[in-house]
């Protein structure tokens, strides 16, 4: 009897997990919806994105399409360089027609990013036909989400408990009490971990050191720190070094310890004494404020903002400069 409810109720844990995991693949698989469109008689452009949220430096995927008569010789027009108002434009292709083609004058797939976090805003997009007459799409607005927000926090799981079936016989023997309790929290526990994950995952930014510098400039532009937020922003710098070094060096940095990190760091040849001195001061420094009641001003504060900055700086790629695209 035992073992027949706890496997029942592992099955149903794997079951669990096997949702969470079907639903994550659909949510990657998503097809693109209408955002903004505009007409003007025969002609008319739609944007077509999967999302309007992200993360920063995460790559967004827009379909543009401008349908128009043939004779009209309609086309996007976009702006020359590499940007869109605040976005990056990473990449332009042309995207294949499965529909009515005859009608489709023009058809793009467009990658954008921005470093920038809040409700960022696209501009509008122009479509250029017939005699210099052009045709602009509204504009559109993303929520661009910081990479160091909104971290999973085990201890929201701490209190979770398996919920009680009513009308259980008073009599039931402990041993199948106690496989209820343990299938409970292997559920609980499955949940928990496919919950983790999923917040845990980061997409890397197209260019890790662009992104921890554009997040260090976020924080310098916020000002000095309250007096009573000091400790806040020493750990927001401190997070934003984390990541990078997650990005940049593959070192999983946010998730260790301050030792193993330094370990880790010391055993990758691309770091050298000075970079490693610099990130060891910091993390230090945050052990002491986070763990030992330590205090931080607002001194701390700006030389640990100079001082990640250094870190970024001194760990770009000497490949002109940039890093590859992930």
């Amino acid at each position: 009897m035992m073992r027949h409810i706890l496997t029942s109720t592992l099955v149903i844990g794997a079951l669990s997990l096997a949702g969470c995991n079907e639903r994550a693949n659909t949510a990657d698989s998503q097809q693109t919806d209408l955002v903004t469109s505009a007409e003007q008689g025969d002609v008319r452009v739609a944007i077509h994105a999967a999302s309007l949220n992200a993360e920063a430096g995460e790559p967004i995927e827009l379909i543009v399409t401008v349908e128009a008569p043939p004779n009209l010789r309609a086309s996007l027009e976009l702006p020359e360089g590499e940007q869109l108002g605040s976005f990056d434009l990473l990449r332009v292709e042309e995207a294949r027609e499965t529909g009515d083609a005859l009608a489709v004058a023009d058809k793009r797939r467009l990658l954008i990013s921005t470093f920038e976090s809040g409700d960022v805003e696209l501009p509008p997009l122009v479509a250029q036909y017939g005699n210099d007459s052009t045709l602009s799409t509204d504009p559109v607005s993303f929520s661009i989400t910081s990479l160091i927000e909104g971290e999973f926090n085990p201890a929201d799981f701490d209190d979770i408990r398996g919920p009680v079936a009513p009308g259980l016989d008073e009599n039931l023997s402990g041993e199948i009490i106690t496989a209820i309790a343990v299938g409970a929290g292997i559920i609980v526990a499955a949940l928990a971990i496919a919950l983790a994950l999923g917040i845990r995952r980061r997409v890397r930014p197209r260019i890790p050191h662009e992104w921890a510098l554009a997040e260090l400039a976020r924080i310098g532009a916020e000002g000095p720190p309250k007096p009573d937020a000091t400790a806040r922003r020493f750990e927001q710098i401190e997070t934003v070094l984390r990541w990078y070094v997650a990005f940049r060096f593959e070192i999983d940095a946010p998730d260790q310890t301050s030792n193993e990190l330094l370990e880790a760091v010391v055993a990758h040849h691309e770091i050298d004494d000075t970079a490693r001195a610099v990130l060891e001061r910091i993390v230090r420094d945050g052990d002491r404020i986070k763990f030992a009641a330590g205090v931080a001003s607002t001194d701390d504060c700006n030389t640990a903002l100079g001082s990640a900055r250094l870190f970024v700086e001194t760990t770009i790629p000497a490949t002109n400069g940039k890093e590859e695209a992930a």
